[in-house]
């Protein structure tokens, strides 16, 4: 039985070993091939912190090309600079053309956490949004929607349906505003809505064309408020390709593209091919300005309470921070925290910041998943740091490529002078993969031994889940995780969990 497993383990080297050469061939494929001698190298891309934000513009270039690159920051993040591999900054904008050099090079997004927190807002002030609340009648779309600041230029765009054709944008009181499809909007001092008109007019029929082989589906392309995609709806052949482009609006973050609610692709613009049914992707947008937060909670708020997104494997037990940023000191701290069904926090385990002195701390639960906590007769300096952590075990029966929310909400902080005060709240996750899942499809086969050799050898997957390809829990990315994956794949099950190393908050 030994004998024939290592058989089987050579045989899936030797195959790997064979795809990797026509993988890697394949993988690269310029507009227009470099010249002689003069072979693409490698531009890595890296985030830092990881949480901070993305970045886009990796992979392979000819030495001499210009390179655009772009640094996108999360919720609570901003963009700091651009550093090269000696550390040295190159740029301080987020966006920049870059000339790639003679051989592989990395570069770094660094983003600094910084929520922020505006104060009163005045009229006319860059703390009051407006909506932009965009209709469209029978006969097609729109995009473009969203909150934004008086004065801001928007463009919204409207996109006929077959035998239809644009009539126009039109105002609250039926005005027509423009008779374009892509119409620049400037915001006003008030909330306002604008309606698309469509006229019903086909086409007279064509000739018949040839008959096709392939059959033909619908694909209907959606954006939520904050941006917009390049298509609206197309109907295509099976097996052939389309770019989207999704373009996140001033204030907006793009999140990703979803089928039936489900993440299908984090690139912002992407090669689609067409499947064998009627498909919907929507594009997806978060609020998210710079300065201020988010208008839909009190903007005279002197603190935040926040959670984050963390990733873990099945057994392992992780560190689930709960961080703090406050303007002033404070004293009495209560808020209630809501678990996902299937996670159970360790609450003996919670462990104060070091920054949290003379706290007493007590625990009730008013249902199986809701567990209220209660800090008293101790101090917070102001700052922006981890008010507490809690261990969090993964069940080796739960659901993977699945993630668990995890709510706060109810809170009451009371200052130095006893006053009591509101806190704006942020909601987290914990997202379950099997070890070894480096592509996130809730499998683990060659797919993911490929995703993390092309990781290694500087590749960008669309989707890559690092957690889950460091299947050793080193805390690196390399060739024992490759085997590491082969010996699961292979049925080694003494490799498919080990505990993760527990941090302890700084």
């Amino acid at each position: 039985m030994a004998i024939m497993k290592r058989i089987r383990y050579l045989t899936l080297l030797l195959l790997l070993s064979c795809s990797m050469g026509n993988w890697a061939q394949s993988d690269f494929n310029p507009i227009s091939p470099s010249e002689p001698g003069e072979p693409p190298t490698t531009l890595t891309l890296v985030a830092s912190p990881s949480e901070g934000g993305s970045v886009y513009g990796g992979g392979k270039y000819v030495p001499g090309a210009t390179v655009s690159l772009r640094a996108s920051n999360k919720t609570g993040f901003v963009f700091t600079k651009w550093t090269n591999a000696a550390g040295e900054t190159i740029s301080s904008n987020s966006s920049f053309s870059f000339t790639k050099g003679q051989g592989n090079e990395t570069l770094t997004a660094h983003f600094t956490f910084s929520p922020g927190n505006p104060g009163e807002p005045t009229e006319g002030s860059l703390n009051v949004y407006y909506w932009l609340t965009l209709a469209a009648e029978e006969g097609g779309s729109v995009s473009g929607g969203g909150r934004y600041q008086p004065g801001t230029k928007v463009t919204v765009r409207a996109t006929p349906e077959s035998a239809y054709n644009f009539g126009g944008w039109y105002d609250g009181e039926g005005q027509q505003l423009s008779t374009n499809q892509n119409y620049q909007y400037t915001i006003t001092t008030e909330s306002v809505t604008l309606t698309a008109r469509f006229d019903y007019n086909p086409n007279s029929p064509s000739e018949p064309s040839e008959p096709t082989l392939k059959a033909k589906h619908n694909l209907r392309v959606v954006a939520t408020d904050g941006g917009t995609v390049n298509i609206a709806s197309k109907c295509m052949q099976e097996g052939e390709n389309i770019v989207l482009r999704a373009t996140n609006n001033d204030g907006y973050v793009f999140i990703g593209w979803f089928v039936d609610g489900e993440l299908y692709m984090q690139q912002q613009e992407f090669t689609f091919t067409m499947g064998n049914s009627d498909i919907e992707l929507e594009a997806r947008f978060a609020f998210n300005p710079s300065n201020p937060s988010d208008p839909s909670t009190p903007t005279n708020k002197n603190c935040s309470i926040y959670l984050m997104n963390k990733i873990a494997k099945l057994g392992q037990t992780i560190t689930f921070p709960i961080y703090l940023m406050n303007l002033n000191e404070l004293r009495d701290i209560t808020f209630q925290l809501t678990f996902a069904s299937g996670l159970q926090p360790e609450m003996a385990t919670i462990k104060l910041s070091d920054k949290a002195t003379g706290y007493s701390m007590s625990v009730t639960m008013p249902t199986d998943s809701t567990y209220v906590l209660s800090l008293s007769d101790g101090s917070m300096p102001s700052g922006n740091s981890i008010l507490l952590s809690i261990n969090v075990p993964i069940a080796e029966n739960m659901v993977t490529a699945k993630g668990y929310p995890i709510k706060i909400n109810q809170v009451s902080v009371t200052e130095t002078d006893g006053s009591t005060v509101t806190a704006s709240t942020r909601n987290g996750r914990i997202s379950v993969y099997k070890n070894g899942d480096a592509n996130g499809d809730d499998d683990v086969n060659i797919v993911d031994v490929t995703s993390t050799i092309g990781s290694i050898l500087g590749e960008a997957p669309d989707v890559f889940v690092t957690e889950a390809a460091d299947a050793n829990d080193d805390e690196e990315i390399n060739i024992v995780d490759v085997t590491s994956i082969i010996d699961i794949i292979l049925g080694n099950s003494q490799t498919e969990s080990r505990p993760i190393r527990m941090v302890e908050p700084q």
